[in-house]
C-alpha cells in the first residue's frame, strides 16, 4: 500500500490565537481513505500563536515553520514550496472546515475530473461582531470553464477555504509576481486558465469575517481599491493577453464610466493600457483614499448683527481609509 501523501494542507497563521485551535482541529477530523500532510506556517506571531502551533510539531505528518521574522504577507508563497503532493489546499487559521468528508469529497470529484485544475464549495460568512451569518455563494452549474466574459453566471471567486488545487498546474518557476500564487482572485484566474473548475454546492468550511485581517479591516473604499491593483497586475503577469475580460473586472470595482472602459477595454497599445490603469488608480487613490488639505473648498461670510457674521465653509471629506 501506498502511504505516501495525497494532498498537503497549508495551514497558514498569524496572530490567530482565539482561532488556530479550530482551524487544526478541523483539519485533523478529516475522515479520507488516503494520508494527507499538514504545513503548519506561522509568521512570526506576536499574541501567543506561534506557543500553540509549537504543540503539534509531533505529530506524524504534521510539519511546523515557525518565521523568524514577520514575511509581510509572503508567508503563503514561501510554503508554497513544502507541496510534494498532488493535491494540495490553503486554509487560513482563522477560517475552519465543518464538513469532515470535505477533502475526501474534494479528491474524489478531481480524480474523476482530469479537465478540472481545482475544486471548490460553497462556504458560511460567519460575522463575529454582527452574530450573524450568510452563504458565500449562490452558483447555478457545475462546471466553470475559462470565461469568455465576466459575469456572475460565468465567472465566481469561491472562498479560499473551499479550494482544492491540483498541484502539477501551479508552476511557480513561471509566475513573475508572487502575487499571483497566494492572492485569492488571483490564483483563482490563475487556475481557470489551467483548467476548469468543479464546483460544489454545498458548505463545507466557515469564514470568519473579523474585521482583523489585512482585508476585512480596510474600508470599502480601500477594498476596492486593492482589488483593482490585483487585477492590474494580473492583466501585467498575462502580458494583457485577457484584457478584454480583466478590464471589465477592474472597471466594476472602481465604478468607472463607461468611455474609460471601452480605452481600457478595446486598446491593444501595452504602454498606453500600462500607464492608463496606473492613472486610473492613482486618480481613485487622490480622490478616496488620501488625506485632502484643511483648507476649505468654499468660504462664504454672513452678517449678524452690527458687530458679528455666520461664516459658512464647504470642506472635503477626510481619512476614509
Amino acid at each position: 500500500m501506498n502511504n505516501a501523501p495525497l494532498v498537503t494542507v497549508l495551514l497558514i497563521t498569524y496572530n490567530h490565537v482565539d482561532y488556530f485551535e479550530k482551524a487544526i482541529q478541523s483539519v485533523l477530523a478529516q475522515k479520507t481513505n488516503f494520508p494527507f500532510q499538514i504545513v503548519i506556517s506561522d509568521d512570526a506571531s506576536t499574541d501567543g500563536t506561534s506557543e500553540i502551533v509549537k504543540k503539534y510539531k509531533d505529530i506524524p505528518n504534521v510539519k511546523v515553520i515557525i518565521r523568524k521574522e514577520n514575511s509581510c504577507g509572503k508567508n503563503t508563497y514561501l510554503t508554497l514550496s513544502e507541496i510534494n503532493t498532488k493535491y494540495f489546499t490553503v486554509l487560513e487559521a482563522d477560517d475552519y472546515w465543518c464538513d469532515e468528508n470535505k477533502l475526501q469529497t474534494q479528491v474524489d470529484i478531481l480524480e474523476n475530473n482530469p479537465d478540472c485544475s481545482f475544486c471548490a464549495h460553497n462556504t458560511l460568512v460567519n460575522y463575529p461582531n454582527l452574530k450573524t451569518e450568510k452563504e458565500y455563494l449562490r452558483c447555478p452549474t457545475k462546471i466553470f470553464k475559462f470565461p469568455k466574459k465576466l459575469t456572475k453566471r460565468y465567472f465566481i471567486e469561491p472562498h479560499t477555504s473551499s479550494r482544492l488545487y491540483r498541484s502539477e498546474c501551479l508552476k511557480l518557476d513561471e509566475i513573475k509576481n508572487p502575487l499571483i500564487a497566494t492572492y485569492d482572485i488571483a490564483i483563482n484566474f490563475y487556475y481557470l486558465t489551467k483548467g476548469n473548475l468543479y464546483y460544489i454546492d454545498k458548505i463545507m468550511s466557515v469564514y470568519n469575517y473579523t474585521n482583523k485581517g489585512v482585508y476585512s479591516s480596510a474600508s470599502s473604499y480601500l477594498q476596492r481599491f486593492k482589488s483593482a491593483s490585483v487585477i492590474k497586475q494580473i492583466n501585467e503577469e498575462f502580458d494583457y493577453k485577457y484584457n478584454n475580460l480583466l478590464s471589465r473586472f477592474f472597471s466594476t470595482r472602481l465604478n468607472l464610466n463607461f468611455f474609460s472602459y471601452l480605452l481600457l477595454k478595446y486598446s491593444t497599445n501595452k504602454e498606453f493600457l500600462s500607464s492608463f490603469y496606473d492613472k486610473i488608480l492613482k486618480t481613485y487613490e487622490r480622490n478616496y483614499l488620501c488625506d485632502w488639505e484643511q483648507k476649505p473648498i468654499m468660504k462664504i461670510s454672513v452678517p449678524f448683527g452690527s458687530k458679528k457674521r455666520v461664516v459658512f465653509e464647504l470642506r472635503r471629506e477626510k481619512n476614509r481609509v
